[in-house]
């Protein structure tokens, strides 16, 4: 159940994807397109993931004027997918306990992955209210504050238990009538219940025994029949009839649930064909803990900048009519890499890309971090791409690759080859091509 919270601002729910905004005209009509695009027919059982790559995409493009107030959340492997920036704050009740995400301190968005199973979220914007006992959104959109989710809805009663099919030997053609096509008005609903409610994979005993390197244990056979809360056949996690023993090799070796949901954040590849291999990926190592020193400048409200900056990059604030006094301290973020595959790189040290970055001179130096860049066509080195931070500039360093860096300065619509082991300085807005295949975007909102 959906119900809406009053205050000023907007309210969106679409196949279980749940947006709450407070922006300006044209951020807020992107925003509900992205939560369109990414709600499709209301059956992808990890549609929060789209719309958090959507809506990211959208702020990033709007972070030159001001960060809007947003949240929004969705289904994603048994949990949810959340996403905050501006004053807006998301609470969500998962396995681990109540969390609760704020985006006025960070320098563009905060997003997480919550494990399910997943009782409550609420999305709340600044000027949030309660929410009336009798309101509810099924789907559209409406003015309002906020939105409150309930996995179980107090007064909602749950449908018994299908009887066996022996203790009725009159009707013996109730079998061959299913129930899902009673529901296709509603798909949303059939989403929810599949994807938010599904429990946690350490509960299967089956997954158990087979990390443990034990036979798998036979599925409970009462569990293939019991419907879900709402009537509709339950989606098992594996395959339970027919299906061999899983072997210690068949599970993979991490399990994304437990994984923070900014490993795999971002925008949608702009021209992704689809192929029947799964699709590459970009894996990063765990961040620095200490961030270089460079000389900068602080605002009137203390934050500190690119010396150079016409405007303050946190609050946006007119450094021009300041006496910057020079200082020296730790370099704040410049922007993020956001590549093909939806991963996003946040530029606060240098990295090496390629599809064996780790063995560079710069990463065993401890000097860059590695970014792995998977390529299928092998159009991309092993040792392929230095992005360097240079006090408040990002430049690129080809390392002497085989098919080229290509990139696509902003107002340009053309590739250019940049020359190999020469620095090469890029700007927000840049494309950049590694090879024939894999790219990314420079987005930035410091801007001089």
């Amino acid at each position: 159940m959906v119900r809406p919270l009053s205050g000023g601002g907007l309210v969106a729910h679409a196949g279980g994807l749940l947006l709450a905004c407070d922006a300006a005209d044209d951020v807020a009509d992107r925003l509900l397109q992205a939560l369109w695009a990414a709600a499709g027919d209301g059956r992808d059982p990890d549609a929060g993931r789209a719309l958090i790559r959507n809506v990211a995409q959208v702020l990033a493009g709007a972070m030159a004027t001001s960060m809007a107030a947003c949240a929004v959340a969705g289904p994603a492997d048994g949990g949810a997918a959340v996403l905050v920036s501006g004053n807006a704050t998301a609470t969500v009740s998962g396995a681990e306990g109540e969390l609760t995400l704020g985006g006025q301190t960070a320098l563009t968005w905060t997003d997480r992955f919550v494990s399910g199973p997943v009782g409550r979220i609420e999305l709340r914007l600044p000027t949030a209210g309660q929410a009336h006992p009798r309101a509810r959104l099924d789907a559209g959109v409406v003015p309002g504050g906020g939105l409150q989710w309930l996995a179980d809805p107090a007064g909602a009663a749950a449908p018994p238990a299908r009887p066996a099919q022996a203790a009725h030997p009159a009707q013996p053609a109730q079998p061959a009538q299913p129930v899902q096509p009673a529901q296709p008005a509603q798909p949303h609903e059939q989403w929810q219940a599949q994807a938010l409610r599904l429990p946690e994979a350490p509960t299967d005993p089956r997954r158990e025994a087979a990390r443990a390197g034990a036979p798998a244990a036979p599925p409970a056979p009462q569990q293939a029949d019991a419907p879900t809360s709402r009537g509709m056949p339950p989606v098992p996690d594996e395959p339970v009839a027919g299906a061999r023993a899983a072997a210690p090799g068949d599970i993979p070796p991490e399990d994304i649930r437990s994984q923070p949901f900014e490993s795999v954040l971002l925008v949608q590849p702009p021209d992704a064909p689809a192929a029947p291999a799964p699709p590459p990926r970009t894996r990063i190592d765990p961040e620095p803990d200490s961030r270089p020193e460079v000389w900068g400048g602080d605002c009137k409200n203390g934050h500190f900048n690119d010396p150079r900056a016409h405007y303050c990059g946190v609050c946006g604030i007119a450094m021009g009519q300041l006496t910057v006094i020079p200082r020296r301290g730790p370099r704040p973020p410049l922007g993020v890499l956001l590549l093909d595959d939806g991963m996003a790189l946040r530029l606060d040290t240098d990295y090496v890309m390629g599809r064996d970055p780790e063995r560079a001179d710069l990463v065993t130096a401890g000097k860059a971090r590695p970014a792995r860049v998977d390529d299928q066509g092998g159009s991309v080195s092993r040792r392929h791409l230095h992005v360097m931070l240079q006090d408040w500039d990002v430049m690129l360093v080809d390392l002497g690759s085989v098919n080229g860096t290509y990139v696509i300065p902003p107002g340009e619509s053309e590739y250019q080859q940049i020359p190999a082991g020469t620095p090469f300085q890029i700007w927000p807005g840049t494309m950049v091509r590694l090879g024939a295949s894999r790219s990314f975007r420079y987005e930035s909102h410091r801007k001089r």
